[in-house]
């Protein structure tokens, strides 16, 4: 006889149960029916949704523009701020430097200023519970496009005050 056991998360701070796109896509089919002219296949959806996350990541990349979360979910951008000192905890280390002189080497930014740049998620004007329990995670792909940009200089950021 099998019994049912609760598992124990695997890592701390790791979400267990995330809701993904299929989710959001079943609950999409659940608003609409199979005949309505709004229906999509899951790829068609997948694609849509894709095309757009691009879309908004590109805007707020390229064009340093905030993006406005619908349902009053806050607002997304970047911001660049300069560390008030420089100290081991607030500067990361430079693997590929350290490991060629034995020892660790911290960045320091020097190509932009010594600003530090980061993508902000507001949660000020966000009307959801338990909001500090969420957090934005964004891809490696929209870092390294970040580091890009910052490093070929075409785009400046508002400042965090």
């Amino acid at each position: 006889m099998l019994e049912q056991v609760e598992s124990k998360p695997k890592r701390k701070n790791v979400v267990q149960n995330p809701y993904n796109m299929r989710h959001i896509y079943n609950d999409y089919l659940g608003t609409i029916d199979i005949n309505s002219p709004y229906y999509v296949t899951a790829d068609e959806f997948y694609r849509i949704c894709e095309n757009y996350f691009k879309a908004v990541c590109r805007a707020v990349i390229y064009e340093s523009k905030t993006y406005v979360l619908p349902f009053r979910l806050g607002h997304f951008t970047v911001m660049k701020k300069k560390p008030k000192l420089y100290t081991d905890h607030n500067l990361s280390i430079d693997w590929a430097e350290s490991k060629k002189y034995g020892k660790w080497i911290r960045h320091l930014n020097d190509h932009t200023g010594g600003f530090k740049f980061r993508f902000i998620w507001t949660k000020k004007s966000c009307m959801v519970v338990n909001k500090e329990y969420y957090r934005l995670v964004m891809s490696r792909s929209n870092k390294r496009l970040l580091a890009k940009v910052i490093k070929s200089g075409e785009v400046d950021y508002l400042e965090r005050l």
